[in-house]
């Protein structure tokens, strides 16, 4: 029976140390650049549900107690899903149109995630361009906004 060196056995606790850090380092950064991947195509659901000109086909996005801050709001907040759909047909009613919406910076830290979002729109016939920020928080499995705002 032959004694395991105390120094190669050290150093190849170390070796797998370092070998499990790197490994769970890489799957983090996947999973990482997959969520990116998802929110992107979450913000062009997003903006075509908002171009479909029927509001609740935004309600899967956003959580219940959600929150829409804008200056195009009464009051600046429009507090809950019910009154920020009820916010968003207004803006389809009048005429309002997403013509595009672009990430420009994301952070995820377990289950939120904040996107800056770039975006123009041409609301009847006046094209703008203002910043969106979201805030997602994961329930149940999904991600849904809890706090968009919107700055023109």
């Amino acid at each position: 029976m032959t004694m395991c060196n105390p120094k190669r056995l050290f150093v190849f606790s170390l070796f797998i140390c370092f070998a499990t850090i790197l490994s769970a380092q890489e799957l983090n950064k996947q999973d990482s650049i997959k969520l990116v991947e998802f929110f992107k195509e979450r913000t062009l659901q997003w903006k075509d549900a908002y171009n479909s000109k029927d509001a609740k086909n935004l309600v899967p996005l956003y959580s219940s107690d959600a929150q829409y801050i804008s200056s195009h709001v009464t009051g600046l907040v429009a507090d809950g899903r019910i009154k920020l759909i009820d916010n968003f047909q207004n803006g389809m009613n009048m005429g309002g149109y997403i013509d595009s919406v672009e990430i420009i910076k994301s952070e995820i830290s377990c289950n939120l995630a904040t996107l800056l979002c770039i975006y123009q729109a041409t609301n009847n016939g006046v094209t703008v361009i203002g910043r969106n920020l979201l805030v997602l928080r994961k329930i149940k499995g999904d991600w849904l906004i809890v706090l968009h705002m919107t700055v023109v």
